[in-house]
């Protein structure tokens, strides 16, 4: 009888696990056909004419995530989890502040920043000539927040007027780069990074060899870093109209200044002058409804978004004879062998790109607007190699650097016909190294020891459980010097310069792009308009039109972004702490699922960070 309880409790448990699966099979059914339907719904509305431009209006510029230059494609359930937070297309951004310049329904420019995850030094430069269009125009460019982060106070210091709530506060403070040096806790656990690099300064791979940064590493980061931090204290005292020097005296003598102001933060920025003036929320309305000249009925101040303004004034331009096109191509994310995703540039997604640029009618010249710190040896190589094929058909490449083209970013760019870098791009770092983990000391700890036999040295040259042998560190330093020695070939080439010349500035070293021009590696200062012009004179064209050919992104996410964008709105109390700890884990995360070369050999500055 005790046997037959059990059958039948078994049975019985089945039936109602089958009896479960039917109903949430008969729930999630019509449930992802109602979504679908959505998807589809959303895209028809999508095609509705939008809303034509108010008479007066102030155009907002509230960028809610991270700016990009190239759109993340992304599965639906990773745009819905994107919790409010998404991408904004830096192009976009700055065609909608260029055309409302010369619009004159548009009165005021507003930036509302306190949602934007950045800029970077370079999308503050790429935007800035925006911005001083709008102000010639002779229409206002306002800056409102409660607080501004040290990247959004950069992008907020271009305007006439910057309001700052009077509890609020403004972070300047400086760049540093700090990172995690792990050879002690790789001992502690018994697992052994094999690294293999070549170039002095390619000190990608010392958070596994050393407890400290090593002095060579420390004056080549500290170099660079103090052009970069130059780059932005000049970007900030120029429009503030503020003596050369004075923010790094402001931060130096700040701990007293903030004593003297009885520890109010809000009072010191304003006489300080890095805002203009101290406004609660319902002040700084009225303002604003002063500037744009326009109120609703509630009487609030009337605003369109980049989003909809650009898609009024596209409604509105007919179609216009086809001039010569410049298309330009976004190179962002570290490289990867196969199709982009958040954060990466696949080798596949961005050869297809190209493609695509080569099918269109009336093409003159390609840019490439790189913004990478690299990362695969195959996936770089099979990038450069598309680019190779391009010039061969007598297209101009040009390519233009943005906050990073360093490593492989560096060697997709080595090739190009003319390559434009900011003065705070980070450049450079020509050098390779490989790395991988294995695990023999945790097996001799552990007591389980490897042994068998192999029909050659090569069977066991690198083992997860024995580890490299000699033979296996030959091959590898073989491997890493031949694509090192190709790297440093093909800059001398592409640089018109001696093999020796270029091994000088190369060994993994990281610069400046203002030391880049310097030394030869690039070959003029500006943004990526400057490289159109460029691209244009190689072509033999004057007046073009600009095609930017991103990834393409399908209805689904972008129905699921929005989506995702509305959940974002009613976070939990402590989200956000929540959301710090993930942004402090991502380099990490990310990391390692960029270690996706099939060599394991990588062209990668780790060290670079987004200035």
């Amino acid at each position: 009888m005790v046997v037959w309880r059990y059958i039948r409790g078994f049975f019985k448990g089945l039936w109602r696990g089958l009896s479960l699966f039917n109903k949430a099979v008969m729930t999630l059914v019509p449930l992802a056909v109602t979504l679908y339907v959505v998807v589809i719904i959303a895209v028809a509305f999508n095609q509705v004419a939008p809303d034509p431009i108010p008479e007066h209006a102030a155009l907002v510029i509230n960028p809610s995530g991270e700016l990009v230059e190239n759109p993340s494609p992304l599965e639906p359930i990773e745009a819905l989890m994107q919790d409010g937070a998404g991408e904004v297309l830096v192009f976009r951004v700055k065609k909608a502040i260029k055309e409302a310049a010369e619009d004159d329904r548009i009165t005021a420019l507003v930036l509302d920043l306190e949602a934007l995850n950045g800029p970077s030094i370079s999308h503050v430069q790429e935007l800035k000539s925006a911005v001083e269009a709008f102000q010639l125009s002779g229409k206002p460019v306002v800056a409102i927040g409660d607080y501004y982060s040290q990247s959004q106070y950069l992008l907020a210091s271009q305007a006439d007027h910057v309001l700052l709530h009077p509890e609020g506060g403004i972070e300047v403070s400086g760049f540093a780069v700090y990172r995690n040096y792990v050879r002690e806790l790789l001992d502690n656990v018994y697992l052994t990074m094999n690294v293999f690099r070549v170039g002095e300064s390619k000190s990608a791979v010392e958070p596994y060899l050393r407890d400290d940064m090593s002095d060579l590493e420390r004056e080549v980061v500290g170099h660079w870093l103090g052009d970069v931090w130059r780059a932005y204290t000049g970007l900030v005292e120029a429009p503030r109209e503020m003596a050369p020097g004075f923010v790094d005296q402001f931060i130096d003598e700040f701990p007293d200044r903030l004593e003297i102001a009885g520890g109010d933060a809000a009072a010191l920025m304003l006489e300080a002058g890095f805002v203009d003036e101290l406004t609660t929320h319902s002040r700084r309305d009225e303002m604003l409804a002063d500037w744009v000249g326009a109120t609703d009925d509630d009487g609030h101040w009337i605003s369109v978004s980049v989003n909809d303004y650009l898609a009024a004034r596209e409604a509105e331009n007919e179609v216009e004879e086809t001039k010569p096109r410049i298309a330009v191509v976004p190179i962002e994310g570290e490289l990867i062998p196969g199709e982009s995703g958040r954060g990466f540039a696949g080798s596949d997604t961005v050869v297809a790109q190209l493609e695509r640029a080569l099918e269109q009618t009336d093409l003159s010249a390609i840019v490439l607007r790189i913004n990478s710190p690299g990362g695969s040896v195959f996936a770089s190589e099979v990038i450069r190699q598309k680019i190779l094929e391009i010039q061969a058909l007598d297209f101009p490449v040009v390519a233009s650097m943005g906050s990073v083209a360093a490593s492989g970013g560096y060697y997709i760019a080595a090739d190009a016909d003319e390559i434009w870098a900011h003065p705070s791009t980070i450049t450079g770092s020509i050098g390779v190294f490989a790395a991988f983990p294995t695990v023999e000391k945790l097996y001799q700890w552990a007591g389980v020891t490897p042994d068998g036999v192999s029909t050659s040295s090569l069977a066991t040259a690198a083992r997860l459980d024995t580890g490299v042998s000699d033979t296996g560190r030959r091959i590898i330093n073989s491997m890493i010097s031949n694509v090192y020695s190709d790297f440093v070939t093909l800059v001398a080439a592409g640089r018109g310069k001696t093999w020796d010349e270029i091994n000088a500035v190369a060994g993994g070293r990281v610069w400046s792009g203002e030391d880049a021009l310097t030394v030869g590696l690039v070959d003029s200062l500006g943004g990526l308009q400057a490289a159109l012009d460029a691209a244009a004179g190689l072509a033999e064209v004057e007046d073009f039109d600009t095609l930017y050919i991103g990834t393409p992104i399908s209805p689904e996410q972008r129905f699921f972004e929005q989506v995702g964008r509305g959940l974002g709105q009613a976070q939990l109390p402590g989200s956000s702490v929540l959301n710090r700890l993930s942004q402090q884990l991502a380099p990490f995360i990310r990391l390692s699922d960029s270690l996706q070369d099939p060599a394991s050999m990588y062209l990668r500055c780790l060290e670079c960070g987004g200035f």
